[in-house]
């Protein structure tokens, strides 16, 4: 290679990253948008197929399925994020108030039958380390950054009702062409991708298979210990519910710990509050019927499409809502996904085998 085809080469390049990187500040606004947009017709693609057999019209079948994911995804997740940013705001002054009652929030813990003897033994442990943590300061910081951060996603959503409308209105925009062309930009991609057919259709298919598997099996198993979290809470007579419900649905896309992060507090505080009896059925209803579930529904869809490990889920989740917000729950999933692939095909084309 001459030295003017590498100078032509050299400007090429630097061209095309100066021009991608403007394309990319043109889309940011937008990026939160487009990735939602692209999740919803990965996961319903294969239904769309089986329309667009049935009705032979690109345009019939593009529409159908923007309609429904409207009707039954875009507008319901809404509704659910308004309601409950919604509470978090109610509920937010409530608790300062009961938390305020106390002089020290160490005398509110310390009252606590369970949870008083966890307290001493966290402050036992402390003094002996000689570690002089106020832990009442601390719980407050908690429930204080988390109450924050949260009502700090859901206005970040809601605070202009003129960009909120426009976004949804770009998404179903974005989810129609991707319906209707989406075949046509995919191949365009993939024709750009300089690696060998085979290495092109592993990574395609792999991640691909992956991506709609974790999705849609978290979400799957998210909506379905709501719901039956829900039935627990309101048959105990657990005041707001719904709202509890909401919160477990979050958590269960958590993968260590998900539902149980919320069902098991709210048993310890039935035992506190309803007596022995109710809060051993709650428990047992939360194990094997909440907790369950998750098994029950995520080897179905996932099933052998990843072998990521969950400790490195939990991390990459806790960092995607750190960066990315709500919309990081998914995102960090398919990062990692998409990551795990990568390394996958670079230790089977570079790295020497002995």
């Amino acid at each position: 290679m001459g030295s003017s085809e590498q100078i032509g080469n050299f400007f090429f390049f630097g061209f095309l990253s100066f021009f991608l990187f403007l394309g990319y500040l043109l889309f940011e606004p937008f990026l939160k948008v487009i990735v939602l947009s692209i999740l919803l017709t990965i996961i319903f693609y294969p239904l769309y197929v089986r329309l667009l057999k049935k009705l032979k019209s690109k345009i019939v079948s593009s529409l159908i399925m923007t309609a429904v994911i409207l009707l039954f995804i875009i507008i319901p997740s809404i509704l659910l994020v308004a309601f409950f940013v919604n509470q978090i705001i109610s509920i937010y002054p409530v608790l300062i108030e009961k938390i305020s009652k106390y002089r020290d929030l160490d005398l509110l813990l310390k009252e606590l039958p369970i949870i008083s003897k966890i307290y001493s033994i966290i402050e036992n442990t402390l003094q002996s380390l000689n570690v002089r943590v106020d832990i009442g300061d601390a719980i407050r910081g908690i429930i204080n950054e988390v109450v924050s951060f949260v009502i700090q996603q859901g206005k970040s959503i809601f605070l202009d009702v003129t960009l909120l409308v426009a976004g949804i209105i770009f998404m179903i925009v974005t989810i129609f062409f991707l319906f209707k062309d989406g075949e046509a930009l995919f191949n365009r991609i993939y024709s750009i991708i300089p690696l060998s057919d085979k290495d092109k259709s592993f990574l395609i298919s792999k991640s691909y298979r992956a991506i709609q598997g974790v999705v849609l099996g978290s979400v799957l198993t998210a909506v379905a210990q709501g719901i039956l979290s829900f039935i627990g809470y309101f048959a105990i007579g657990l005041e707001m519910s719904y709202f509890w419900a909401f919160i477990t649905f979050v958590a269960a896309f958590i993968p260590v710990g998900g539902a149980s992060l919320v069902w098991v507090p709210v048993a310890i505080y039935t035992l506190l509050t309803k007596g022995f009896l109710t809060a051993f059925l709650f428990s047992l209803y939360g194990t094997f019927v909440i907790s369950t579930i998750d098994n029950i529904i995520k080897p179905v869809v996932i099933g052998d499409k990843t072998n990521i490990h969950p400790m490195i889920l939990v991390f990459a989740i806790l960092g995607g809502l750190n960066f990315f917000g709500f919309v990081g729950i998914f995102l960090a999933p398919i990062i990692i996904v998409m990551i795990d692939n990568l390394l996958h095909l670079f230790r089977e084309k570079y790295v020497i085998k002995t």
